[in-house]
């Protein structure tokens, strides 16, 4: 057999994994316990664009198309989506698809509840998990729990070629002091396929400023190490990365609209260079449309060097998401 035969049969065996371990992924999110009966929602269809680029010329068009069944709101669903993500850079391009089931069930008031999204994608003719689990908890209405796993493709050249992705392991809690201050702490694991890992600690203080507009101040802090310092140049790798940002964020309703705003900036120190400037900016609308379908728009902005050592980095990402339910 020749090496090129070879190569065609192993990518063959590995996308036949991946559908089996899809498979099993879905078994498992629809065993999952929930309320009522399938009869009591309705089948949906989901839809969503996705476009990231950044300073490197890096860009990323992921398109997905799904089925919901048991659609109660944006909120209660089970469902199964393919998606196709292309990448491009100064002429080069890998498409990475992959299969994914979706489980939702959150409490309306408080998003206590599991929203779940996992399966396997194709990368570089690897078979990879991906997704990303976040199981929240309110043990009292002034606390709160997150335990989430995640997984996704490192978004380079170099990494897709190489079929390298990470995965995710955290824990967080929230707690408010008072009526206008709330903390969240987060401590996590995130191992990469490269045999690489990082340790994750981030922390958020929320003031609100103007609680009638939902108007706050944040500060935010983020930091991780590295235990592998060389990876190749296959992505970003320092092996201690610091970053702090403090700014003013928006929510509030506007009609049957919920509208979420950011705008910020601080500083980063890369291993034990000097510190330098970032900025941030976020934008988020979520409502309904032409009836029960529901529509989520987002575009965010990030200067930092958090994924690459050229000076002046920046990221920028837009999303549009659409749910159209049938029946009632």
């Amino acid at each position: 057999m020749s090496r090129g035969v070879a190569i065609a049969a192993g990518r063959v065996r590995t996308h036949r994994a991946a559908w089996w371990l899809l498979l099993v992924a879905v078994a498992a999110m629809l065993a999952l316990p929930r309320p009522g009966h399938a009869e009591d929602g309705d089948l949906a269809v989901l839809a969503r664009v996705g476009y990231e680029t950044d300073a490197d010329d890096f860009d990323g068009l992921l398109t997905r198309g799904g089925l919901l069944w048991d659609y109660k709101s944006h909120l209660e669903y089970v469902g199964i989506a393919a998606q196709n993500t292309h990448y491009s850079q100064n002429g080069w391009s890998e498409d990475v698809a992959a299969l994914v089931g979706l489980y939702r069930r959150q409490d309306r008031v408080t998003l206590s509840g599991v929203n779940a999204e996992f399966g396997v994608a194709d990368v570089a003719g690897h078979a990879r998990p991906i997704g990303d689990i976040t199981w929240s908890l309110r043990p009292r209405e002034t606390t709160g729990i997150e335990l989430i796993a995640a997984g996704d493709v490192v978004g380079t050249r170099e990494a897709i070629e190489r079929g390298i992705t990470y995965g995710l392991f955290a824990g967080s809690v929230e707690q408010q002091f008072g009526s206008r201050l709330t903390g969240i702490a987060l401590l996590g694991w995130q191992p990469f396929t490269d045999g690489n890992s990082r340790t994750q600690l981030r922390a958020r203080l929320i003031y609100s400023l103007l609680p009638e507009e939902g108007l706050s101040f944040q500060f935010r802090w983020r930091q991780y190490a590295s235990s592998k310092r060389d990876v190749d140049g296959a992505y970003f790798n320092p092996e201690d990365y610091k970053n702090w940002d403090a700014g003013l964020s928006l929510r509030r309703r506007v009609g049957d609209w919920t509208v979420y705003g950011l705008a910020g900036g601080g500083q980063e120190r890369v291993d034990n260079q000097t510190w330098q400037g970032t900025a941030i900016g976020e934008l988020r609308a979520e409502g309904p449309v032409s009836g029960r379908a529901r529509l989520a728009i987002s575009v965010s902005y990030n200067r930092a060097a958090g994924f690459s050592d050229a000076p002046d980095y920046w990221y920028g990402a837009a999303n549009v998401a659409l749910i159209i339910p049938f029946g009632k």
